[in-house]
């Protein structure tokens, strides 16, 4: 079993805390003040005069400290993205700049004019190229696709292995969301042999394609050859060689019908992310859901940070949070390690203005350790008093 190293957490100013630090780390998330302007719910200011002044110094660090395919991930809102673009810009290129993400979660306001919904995800690179040519490419699931596979699955479960009766009843359940399933989609509604959902292909090359077979292949119940397509296979021989042995070519009935390339939906559930989302904001309900927490302002969701940070990095990704807040980065972190036997480490930096780490960020981490498995290290100005106390719930009332 792997086994994770604690998760370090300093106390202090991420400007004072940053200098020390080593990399590389392969995502740096930011989550910096919004500046919403006045004192939120847990007593720390969230007004700057210069909001840029405070966010440069700061910002400077990141090329020194992210590994050369490192990812830069910032969560921002209005008032201050089109700073911190230019900030980024500055510090990491312009050409570095992979994209903005905009997350539509729910109202969040009660303007008169206009209800704000959405919030963003600024991402960099540290070099954009040398990222693209190292064929990393990004994927998340698709919630339409498992939903597609459950259903087969459960199809072929209940049909105890009938292969006939398992798609009838995968059929049935697929017909009522045909129209709201993307075309693509609905086409894989076949289930194998094993139970997998699939779809067929057609064999035939496209005319511009150069490689390609003119092979016949055998029935392999009349041991007859297959008619050929005009073009050619699709594929060269050795990777219909390959398809052969991994049952991916569904032959028809006897020799007169052309086979087929099957598509596994398992292949296919995956997506390149979109640059817009939405779903709903639970950050709030789940902190407030864990004993002993007290408030804090709009914290960040499990959900949508493990699916980005799953998206962006592997398995055993070092990461840093200089703005750890109430902690999310790193509960996000535990849960991935639990889930796939990763060694995901995340270095955070907490400012301890408010009370919050006390009242917020000490009593969470506590808890994800009972939950995950995982362990804390404490660091910086008053840590060891402060990961020891009883936690107290209270708040300051907003100015």
């Amino acid at each position: 079993m792997t086994t994770t190293a604690p998760h370090p957490v300093h106390i202090g100013d991420n400007l004072d805390v940053l200098p020390h630090l080593e990399g590389p780390f392969d995502l740096i998330y930011l989550d910096p003040p919004y500046n919403t302007g006045g004192r939120v719910v847990t007593g720390y200011t969230d007004r700057f005069e210069d909001w840029t002044g405070f966010m440069a110094p700061r910002l400077a660090h990141l090329p020194r400290l992210l590994a050369e395919h490192g990812i830069v991930i910032a969560s921002i809102d209005d008032r201050e993205i089109h700073h911190l673009r230019v900030l980024l810009d500055d510090v990491l290129g312009a050409g570095n700049h992979v994209g903005t993400v905009v997350w539509d979660g729910s109202t969040i306001n009660s303007s008169h004019l206009l209800s704000v919904s959405h919030d963003y995800l600024v991402i960099y690179a540290k070099n954009h190229a040398a990222l693209k040519a190292s064929g990393t490419m990004w994927r998340q699931p698709r919630d339409d696709a498992q939903a597609m596979l459950d259903a087969a699955a459960t199809a072929w479960r209940t049909a105890a292995g009938d292969r006939a009766v398992a798609q009838q009843r995968f059929r049935a359940w697929l017909t009522p969301r045909r129209s709201s399933l993307p075309r693509g989609l609905t086409e894989y509604d076949r289930i194998d042999e094993t139970g997998a959902l699939y779809r067929v292909g057609d064999p035939g090359a496209p005319s511009v394609q150069a490689s390609r077979s003119f092979r016949e292949l055998t029935h392999p119940r009349t041991e007859l050859p297959c008619p050929v397509p005009k073009r050619g296979w699709r594929m060269n021989d050795a990777s219909m060689d390959r398809m052969l042995e991994t049952g991916l070519i569904e032959f028809g009935p006897d020799h007169t019908t052309q086979p087929k390339l099957k598509r596994m939906l398992a292949d296919n559930a995956t997506a390149v992310p979109r640059s817009v989302f939405r779903q709903e904001r639970e950050g709030a309900r789940h902190l407030a859901g864990i004993d002993g927490v007290g408030e804090f302002p709009f914290p960040k969701d499990l959900a949508v940070l493990a699916r980005w940070f799953d998206t962006v990095t592997g398995p055993d990704a070092r990461i840093l949070d200089p703005f750890l807040g109430s902690g999310t980065s790193i509960e996000v972190a535990m849960a991935l390690n639990l889930a796939d036997g990763g060694t995901r480490q995340v270095t955070g930096i907490a400012l301890d203005e408010g009370g919050i780490v006390q009242d917020v960020l000490v009593p969470r981490l506590r808890h994800c350790e009972r939950t995950y498995g995982q362990t804390v290290s404490w660091s910086g100005t008053s840590s060891s008093s402060l990961a020891g106390k009883r936690p107290k719930r209270g708040s300051e009332s907003a100015a």
